[in-house]
Formats: C-alpha cells, structure tokens, sequence
C-alpha cells in the first residue's frame, strides 16, 4: 500500500530529521579533548604495544593522549628485558619533547612470572602515573595534585632463603581432533636458574612428544615425533664490555634421525656498549669453539652412524630501540672444521620504523643458507613421510618473512574509551 504525504506532513518530518541531526551532532563535536580533559593537560604518547592503553586512558584521565610521537609533549617508551626469576623487567623512559624538552627519566619495574596480567598492568600505570608528576608540577594541574606514602616502614632487601636460585617446571598438554583426524601432544620442561650482577648459571631440560592421526577409510595413518634436550649455560662478567663461559648440552630427535647428541663450547663476547645500557642499545661480537658427538638411528647419507666433531660459531647482534623506532638484527655463522663446506649461515631481523607522520614500517624476516644437514638419513623417504613430514628433509636454504606497514591520520587525541559492544 502506498501513502500519499502531502506537503505539510513532509514539512514537519523534515524539520524533526534536521533537529535530531543537529542535536547528534552538537553532542559529538562537544566531545572535544578540551571538555574530556584540562585545556593545559600536557600531551602524551606512550610507545608499547602489548599494553591495555584503555586501563590506562582510565586510570589516568587528566593527560592529553595523541596517536603520533611528534605531538606529544611526553614520549613515554617501553622496553622489556627477562629477569633472573623469568620474569620481565620492564625499563619506563620519560622523554620530554617541545615545553619539556631535556626533561628526561627512567622508572623500572618487575614482575614475576606468575603475575597476572591485571597486577602488571596496574604497577605499570602506577610508574607512569609517578613518572608524570614532575611533568604536571609544571602545569596548573599541580595544585590538584596529591602524593601520599605508606606509613609502614619499606623493606628494600628482604632476605632471600633461596640464594637466588629460581627453578621452574612447566607441562602443557594440547589435544584437538574430529571424526578423521587426531592431534595429541605432550610439552615438559624444568629450569634452575641463578643470576647474579656478575655472573649467571642456566640449566633446562625439556621433552617434548606429538601424535597426529588420520583415519582414512578403514585405515590410520599416525605422524608421531618425539624429542628432549638439556643444557647448561655458566657466563660471567668480565667487565662492562666482556663476558665468557660455556655452553654443555644434550639433544635427542626422531624427526632429525639424532639419536643422541651432545656438546662442549668455550665462548666469550664483546659488547661495544656497557651491559647497562642494553635495554636500549648493544652490538655485540659472540664466539665459541666446540665439541660435539653425534649418534644417529639410521645411518646418514655420508654412511656414519656416529661421529665425533670439532666445530666452531660466530655472531653479531645489535638490538637498538630509540624513539625513532627499534632494529633488531642477528648474523649468525658455524661450520665443521672437518669440513669446511659443512657450514650455515642465518639471519635474522626485526625492525619497526615510523617513516613520515603517522605511517610505520615494521619487518620480521629469518633466511638461513643451509649446507650442514649431517643427520640426514641414507634410506629413501616414502611420499608418506614426506607429506607428513616424518622426517627432516634435505635442503639448502630455509627462509620466513613477515611485512607491513600502518598507517593512522586524523585526529591526534585518543583520550576516549568506549567498551560498548
């Protein structure tokens, strides 16, 4: 059925739509910085991915928070560093930029491993919020300001009747499947760790073991792998610049056809900056010289069975994370000195970059040239283990890459939090 509106009835229906369109509109754009926050609320721009910036936004309600670096008048950078107890320390860089240039500090935390997420979140709010204040003390928020402090007296070193030691045991169990297909898998490890200003001990071991099974027709095809490894990883400090230890370990696979391996290696390092720094900056030089002893369960396509070899590794890694954005790169060369063309070299990077306002690059990549495939086994693989990939396969070269870029524009507030939906 059709109406027939005549033309004071579409009169009046306009006049309604244009008033509640004025009204919407009048009630968004009244929602300016201004309004959510002080006029004078210096600007900030907090530099890390994994936190919950809406916790943030709410606990800390009285700042201006802008979507680029460049706008900010406080560039707030976090990086993170694993702690003796596998834990993180988190490092806070307060960077002042335009009215509070040269302004500049650092706070830390750490967390322990078992921390939930809801306990870091809010001890890294409590630093920011700590962290801010000589900021604020230099705009008229100052006089709402208020610090208070515990009235119980702080133990800074509670004794410690583990010595530093911290052990860790982990099992994790994953099991999926549907009507044809089966997935099961078993993963174990064990660490007793101590670390100290000037030196470290680091022992693991591990086992791991999957199954997978497919039911075709009447049949059942089963993939399954097992392995285990230990290691032992003694470094000490030899100044600021120096370190040297030793690498001994154990390794066992039957996807690699290695029955059982185990090695020795000497190594030392030289970092060009001081160790301090490294949550920031470092480039360092690494070496070790090694024994190794192989035993395989089937023979290898060079018709060994076991061996004994001398082998030798060399790397370079610099790890720069600055406001301008965080490189990581690693190269990483070995080779048998029974042979000198039994080697690999691999690379690896992570770089993330802002190029121009509100546009970033980011990059993970690994390429490795492969040339030391000593465990490779001398029989001929079936499609089957080859599909299922039963069995290291040969090759010479293995690679991975992951690109992007980002880009935001508009406007430079992000002071609102709107969990609907």
């Amino acid at each position: 059925m059709l109406f027939n509106i005549n033309g004071k009835v579409k009169k009046i229906l306009c006049i309604r739509y244009v008033t509640i369109i004025l009204i919407t509109a009048s009630a968004l754009f009244a929602q300016t910085p201004d309004t959510l926050t002080e006029k004078e609320a210096p600007k900030v721009f907090i530099d890390y991915e994994l936190i919950d910036m809406d916790f943030i936004k709410n606990e800390i309600p009285y700042v201006n928070y802008v979507i680029e670096r460049k706008d900010a008048d406080i560039y707030i950078m976090i990086t993170t560093q694993t702690t003796a107890g596998e834990g993180k320390e988190y490092n806070i860089f307060f960077i002042g930029q335009g009215k509070f240039s040269g302004m500049c500090d650092t706070l830390k935390y750490y967390a322990l491993k078992s921390d939930s997420d809801d306990i870091i979140r809010r001890e890294i709010t409590k630093k920011i919020k700590i962290g801010l204040v000589r900021y604020l003390a230099k705009t008229h928020i100052a006089e709402k300001l208020l610090i208070t402090l515990p009235e119980k007296k702080i133990i800074l070193k509670p004794k410690d009747p583990w010595h530093n030691w911290v052990f860790s045991i982990d099992l994790y169990g994953y099991f999926s499947g549907q009507q044809k297909y089966n997935f099961n898998n078993i993963n174990t490890t064990f660490s007793a760790n101590k670390i100290l200003e000037d030196w470290k001990i680091l022992n693991d071991l591990s086992y791991y073991y999957t199954k997978n099974i497919y039911k075709i027709n009447d049949s059942s095809i089963i993939n399954e792998s097992k392995s285990y490894s230990g290691s032992t990883n003694l470094v000490i400090g030899l100044g600021n610049h120096f370190s040297a230890g030793y690498y001994l370990s154990f390794y066992s696979s039957t996807y690699e056809n290695i029955l059982i391996s185990s090695g020795f290696s000497p190594a030392i390092e030289y970092n060009i900056y001081p160790y301090k720094e490294s949550s920031t900056r470092k480039l360092t030089f690494f070496y070790d010289l090694g024994y190794v002893y192989f035993e395989y369960y089937d023979t290898t396509i060079f018709n060994k069975l076991q061996e004994k070899l001398f082998k030798e590794t060399g790397s370079i890694e610099t790890n720069i994370i600055q406001r301008w954005g965080s490189i990581n790169l690693k190269l990483t060369g070995s080779h048998y000195f029974h042979n000198f063309k039994k080697n690999r070299l691999t690379l690896h990077s992570d770089i993330s970059l802002p190029i121009v306002k509100g546009l970033s690059f980011k990059v993970f990549s690994y390429v490795s040239m492969i040339h030391d495939q000593l465990s490779l086994p001398k029989k001929e693989l079936t499609e089957e283990e080859i599909i299922l990939q039963k069995r290291i396969l040969a090759t010479q070269y293995s690679y991975y890459l992951s690109i992007g870029f980002s880009y935001t524009f508009g406007s430079i507030y992000s002071n609102i939090v709107n969990p609907r939906f």
